[in-house]
């Protein structure tokens, strides 16, 4: 192509006068808005104020945050409270202040250093956060907040699933990702499956037919679907391979704006695995690399049988369950490559472990093995927000960290909640770096085409290990003749399954078996319970075991006029067919009342609430537990206590279904306690208090509901 001649010079063109001044108010107008912004919010700084010269605008330090507030059950957008509280001299807010093109967004000005956030928004659970500003890219940052009040809609879900026997049910909202706002009139395809489409909310549900081949068959990775969401004007998503469980599961989805079709491929871990070039944990070399040093250090504290004072400390664990903190919340890197991610999500910790459990472990398995999961997961997770992963996040999303997605299913949550707060630990302080891997078997089938990437398969077949890692073998003959697929360390996640399905394993046994050898610990194999659940510590008094009758519960679950939306056919009575302890328990059976339409909240009171009745409780040290088995899910307990100041209750703790379960709460905790009547201040105050009743506690279901309580303890 020819270039065209060149044209004469130009002289210069001469700017209007007009735009200087323009520019100049222009600029006024923008600074004045961002300060009436500044003034308007409502977030607290526990910062100095800035000094006179910070008033010229923000200096080349300062960094822009956006941050998102979520309900993390359905997704919609939350007005929230935000505190950004300083941590250092250099850390400084400039504004905070809300988004007006998102809902539930906030925009974040912010000096160079260490915050810890603070979020919370009415009806929900306020979350805490650590944040640093540094050189690093800042990342959009999502919060999930847990609603206060627990929902029993996606266990509902399930059972309808379940009374199908070969259905699976979805269920979700959808969202136009721009403005945050719920989308009417969406489509959701389940190809032969069928259709729905999203009302005013932007909820839909949809049912899917299992093969009838897969419906019975524990041990196959299970059938998968694709579901297409579209609406006019916005980007389709397609979430490709998603496990056809006979369950139900909760969507979050948002799309944007615009033509055409993403793709997500959602095929469960297990799954993907087998097809990948890298068949155990894709993830790049300087990743692996990553991995294998958070292993080593953790095996810096190995269990010697040569040194007394490791001998020690691994009776010291086995004989008792410790005290170890679980964090509250956790920061998970989204959209992740590898454990580069960009993106961050903030969740409730156990919000995380129930979310995140299903995409590695397959829901459709045992409960008990689930539960081990559970155990597996939350230690894992836990031992990262102690040792993070960068400044910005503690976890990644990806299988380089812990595969994690925000869907939920109800097997999953179930098994959280079953084991909430219980990790792992080798000192009796902090949890474990508990890892896992498919299949642990020291043999390597070479027709079976999985990828073995055990180092050390000296153990052999029939048995777990990999000494050369710090893992000594364990016999494991669930394992036999399963060609190796994984690293050989920790726990063999199909051996979860075959010990819970076949053998009937509890998740106790299972996490024991794996991770100390069922109390003879060697090397990494020496990680033991923690929070467990299992029972008072040491120094118990029982004071009511309802062995000989009923003792100080001898008032109907209806006695009490704080009882609320169970009718007077409910009755608490001993009974000598199920118990935990000795020969009886307290049964307390629970009829909904048809009058009215109001959740259950059951005020089982102990000495008929008059509290010379009851026994004194000492406030410092002192804790006061029960166990309580339930029949079926949706429960909640609590208990309130009679202070020198009113009546104090305590928060509300999850009943797990069909298993015996101790919940405790400690009285020298404020965190526990919640004001409840005359001037409670939500501490206990005196030092010594007595216990007015246990709570028990559901969303109204015109199903009757079994629950049995047996010693009730006490420690000082």
């Amino acid at each position: 192509m020819t270039a065209p001649p060149p044209s004469a010079p130009r002289p210069p063109r001469r700017t209007p006068t007009w735009l200087a001044p323009l520019a100049l108010l222009l600029a006024a107008a923008v600074f004045a808005q961002w300060l009436r912004d500044r003034a308007a919010t409502d977030i607290r700084s526990a910062s100095a104020a800035p000094p006179p010269h910070a008033a010229t605008g923000p200096d080349s330090s300062e960094r822009l945050l956006r941050i998102r507030v979520r309900d993390s059950v359905d997704g919609h957008a939350l007005d929230a409270r935000l505190s950004a509280i300083p941590l250092d001299a250099a850390a400084r807010v400039r504004a905070l202040a809300a988004d007006p093109t998102l809902r539930g967004a906030s925009n974040a000005v912010l000096a160079a250093g260490d915050y810890e956030l603070r979020i919370g928004a009415a009806g929900h659970r306020t979350l805490s956060t650590r944040l640093r500003i540094d050189a690093a890219p800042l990342l959009p940052l999502t919060v999930w907040l847990p609603p206060s009040a627990s929902s029993d809609a996606l266990d509902r879900l399930a059972l309808k699933a379940a009374a199908c026997a070969r259905c699976a049910a979805f269920a979700g909202r959808v969202f136009d990702a721009a403005s945050g706002r719920p989308l009417a009139g969406a489509t959701v395809h389940a190809g032969r499956h069928g259709r729905a489409t999203t009302d005013a909310d932007g909820r839909f549900e949809l049912q899917a037919r299992l093969p009838a081949a897969r419906a019975a068959d524990d041990v196959a990775l299970p059938a998968t679907i694709d579901l297409r969401i579209q609406a006019p004007g916005y980007r389709g998503r397609e979430l490709a391979g998603l496990p056809l469980l006979n369950d139900a599961r909760a969507l979050i989805v948002d799309l944007e704006p615009g033509q055409g079709l993403t793709r997500s491929d959602r095929r469960h871990v297990q799954q993907r695995a087998r097809l990948r070039e890298d068949r155990q944990r894709p993830m790049s070399a300087a990743d692996a690399a990553q991995t294998q040093a958070d292993a080593r250090a953790a095996a810096g504290d190995a269990f010697d049988p040569a040194r007394p004072d490791t001998v020690a400390r691994a009776a010291a664990l086995a004989e008792r369950s410790a005290n170890v903190a679980v964090p509250a919340s956790i920061r998970v890197g989204t959209n992740c490559s590898g454990r580069s991610c960009s993106s961050v999500s903030v969740y409730a910790f156990e919000d995380y472990v129930g979310r995140g459990l299903d995409e590695e472990w397959i829901p459709s398995w045992n409960p008990q093995s689930l539960a081990a999961g559970a155990v597996a997961y939350r230690s894992y997770a836990a031992y990262y927000v102690a040792h993070p992963v960068n400044s910005r996040y503690d976890i990644c999303a990806s299988t380089s960290c812990q595969a994690f997605d925000g869907d939920s299913v109800a097997a999953t949550l179930a098994a959280a909640a079953a084991t909430r707060g219980v990790v792992l630990t080798r000192d009796g302080a902090s949890a474990a770096f508990s890892e896992y891997s498919s299949e642990n078997n020291a043999w390597d089938d070479p027709s079976d085409g999985l990828s073995c990437v055990n180092t050390d398969l000296s153990c052999g077949n029939g048995r777990n290990g990999s000494p050369r890692n710090g893992w000594p073998c364990l016999s494991d003959e669930v394992g036999r003749g399963r060609g190796c697929f994984g690293h050989g360390r920790g726990m063999s996640q199909w051996g979860t399954q075959r010990w819970a399905a076949y053998n009937g394993r509890d998740w106790r046994w299972i996490a024991n078996h794996y991770y100390n050898g069922n109390n003879a610990p060697g090397g990494q194999r020496n990680a033991y319970l923690a929070n467990d659940g299992a029972g008072p510590g040491p120094g118990a008094v029982v004071f009511e075991d309802f062995e000989t009758g009923v003792g100080r519960f001898d008032s109907a679950p209806t006695y009490s006029g704080s009882t609320v939306g169970v009718s007077t056919a409910s009755l608490a009575q001993r009974d000598c067919t199920t118990r935990r302890n000795g020969a009886c328990s307290l049964r307390v059976l629970l009829k909904d009342d048809p009058g009215v339409a109001t959740a259950w909240a059951v005020r089982l009171l102990s000495g008929g609430g008059t509290p010379a009745n009851n026994v004194e409780l000492l406030r410092a040290g002192g804790k006061v537990g029960v166990w309580i088995y339930a029949g079926g899910s949706g429960l909640r307990a609590s208990l309130s206590i009679d202070d020198s100041d009113g009546t104090e209750r305590g928060i509300e703790r999850a009943i797990p279904a069909n298993q015996w379960t101790y919940l405790e709460w400690a009285l020298d905790d404020p965190a526990q306690w919640n004001a409840w009547a005359g001037a409670g201040n939500g501490q206990i105050d005196a030092a010594g208090v007595r216990l007015d009743a246990v709570w028990l506690l559901r969303e109204q279901t015109s199903f009757d509901v079994n629950l049995y309580l047996d010693d009730v303890q006490i420690v000082h």
